[in-house]
């Protein structure tokens, strides 16, 4: 692994005034307020040695640097007294770092049986051939299961020592006698144990945690409402960080330049565990859609934007020539768009995505009712992919993910435009981490790929821009397996004693120390 390099003075000297924030969105189940954040924070920065020298004295006493001290401070942008904004002394290269919780788990109040049968029924119900191949496994047991606590059930109803004497020609003789084991009252207490251990699952297992899930992805009526809160709660929350919550559009004159936005971060990376992915990826999608116009074009209009018009010759080369996509060079030249974006008046500054142990892998399940439909919300920018969706432009004659202001009959490549409302993902990085599943408990089978799923499909070519990132076990740089994979991973992405076999021998361990370079915190 190659060490990340320490910035030089000059570099920390221009980031002196910098500050970036991270929000971390929670993952299903009921987890107490802070505690997902603490465990991150203390795997991402705390640990980390390559973020402060070691020769640099420890900030709380003066004495020889063991770790990264963190301080939990209160803060009103998250709205609520359980909560706790941890902030960190500067890096190396003189950025500070806001850690945030998005929690969410008391909005989804109310859970029931009732919720989670529509759900349950929906994904039983379907056709095989609807069934991700990376859940098929999961969803035959999803029927076993199903099956043996109906069997359990009938029993339980049914005269069984009747039916026993009847089978063995005796159905005359309801008597039992010494050498009968007395199944009357067997069965009655086989199935009292079954019902008791199958509501136990249902309440402890899935409605506490697939219960959440089944309520935030499934719109009916039931659920409506929560999904309203929470998605609300949360583009209020990073409006907030963006400083753009108390901007009202309708006060700004015509023509007039956007203001200089209310915020002390100059960089947001948004990171989603499990369900918190999803509801991540959705207040991604609202947040920019209300913004995406929120740009100053100068006093003549004519502002440029090349970068924005080199990632665009990017994609149309890759559908027109090459048929695939240079995910290095995209993501390369979305930070450069995404900092002349910044350059150009807009607060969107959501640099990265970092998804983990993310259920998008079944999107098709999830998000639509099967991949055609998928494909038909991505297409009408209903759910936006990485690259973002492109549009034809008559006049310049190519497709793009932007649009020309109205009245606007410049053709040059540079000439401003603005993005559509679901192309963030051309601004914003996403990396995925997941681990890959082994017979169903072993590794995460909720996780998974997730750019297969997002991509930008085309007649021609389907450009992939989402960086997957195998963990638990290591992976070598085949993508082989180097390790063992360990039991029920998807609580384990930031744990830093886990070990996956005698190859992950680094002072770090391997899916830590992809975390952490997922997560960049010293970018420039």
């Amino acid at each position: 692994m190659v060490a990340r390099k320490r910035p030089g003075n000059a570099a920390a000297k221009a980031a002196a005034t910098k500050k970036q924030a991270v929000l971390v969105i929670h993952g299903m189940g009921e987890p107490v307020p802070m505690q997902t954040l603490r465990s991150f924070v203390d795997a991402t920065w705390v640990t980390d040695e390559s973020l402060i020298a070691r020769g640099r004295p420890d900030s709380n006493d003066g004495q020889p640097r063991v770790d990264n001290p963190v301080w939990g401070k209160p803060d009103r942008r998250n709205r609520s007294f359980e909560l706790r904004r941890i902030t960190t002394e500067q890096a190396d290269d003189g950025r500070r770092t806001d850690f945030y919780e998005f929690y969410w788990a008391h909005l989804m109040h109310g859970t029931g049986w009732e919720h989670l049968k529509a759900w349950t029924g929906d994904l039983l119900l379907r056709k095989p051939g609807r069934v991700s191949r990376d859940v098929f496994a999961a969803w035959i047991g999803l029927w076993i299961i199903t099956l043996l606590v109906a069997s359990a059930m009938l029993f339980a109803l049914l005269p069984m020592d009747d039916l026993r004497q009847c089978l063995a020609g005796d159905c005359d003789d309801s008597a039992c006698n010494a050498g009968d084991l007395c199944w009357s009252w067997v069965w009655p207490v086989l199935s009292a144990a079954g019902s008791l251990a199958a509501g136990a699952f249902v309440n402890v297992v899935l409605l506490k945690y697939f219960g959440d899930v089944a309520r935030y992805v499934k719109a009916s009526p039931l659920n409506v409402a929560r999904r309203q809160e929470i998605r609300e709660k949360g583009v209020e929350l990073l409006e907030t960080l963006m400083g753009v919550r108390d901007f009202d559009p309708r006060t700004r004159k015509p023509d007039a330049p956007y203001p200089k936005w209310d915020t002390e971060y100059d960089r947001i990376i948004v990171v989603g565990h499990s369900l918190g992915a999803v509801i991540g990826y959705d207040i991604l999608k609202y947040s920019f859609a209300r913004i995406n116009r929120y740009l100053n074009k100068g006093p003549t209009g004519r502002k440029k934007q090349p970068h924005r018009h080199q990632l665009e010759t990017l994609l149309q080369d890759a559908i027109e020539n090459s048929g695939s996509l240079d995910v290095d060079e995209y993501r390369r030249l979305q930070k450069l768009s995404w900092e002349e974006l910044k350059d150009q008046g807009s607060p969107w500054l959501v640099s990265d995505f970092v998804t983990i142990g993310s259920p998008l892998t079944q999107a098709e399940s999830l998000l639509a009712d099967g991949e055609d439909d998928l494909r038909s919300q991505q297409e009408s920018r209903i759910l936006p992919t990485c690259p973002p969706a492109l549009e034809w432009d008559q006049k310049t004659k190519h497709r793009h993910f932007s649009y020309r202001p109205t009245g606007s009959g410049s053709t040059s490549g540079e000439s401003f435009r603005y993005p559509h409302h679901a192309a963030h993902f051309a601004f914003t990085r996403w990396t995925n981490i997941y681990s890959a599943s082994k017979n169903i408990l072993w590794g995460d089978i909720i996780s998974g790929p997730a750019a297969a799923h997002f991509d930008l499909s085309t007649p021609v070519a389907r450009l992939q821009g989402i960086r997957d990132i195998s963990v638990l076990p290591e992976r070598d740089f085949e993508g082989k397996a180097k390790g063992e994979v360990p039991f029920f991973t998807h609580t384990k992405y930031w744990n830093m004693d886990i070990r996956t076999g005698p190859n992950d021998s680094w002072a770090v361990p391997y899916h830590i120390h992809q975390l952490r370079d997922a997560l960049n915190l010293l970018e420039d």
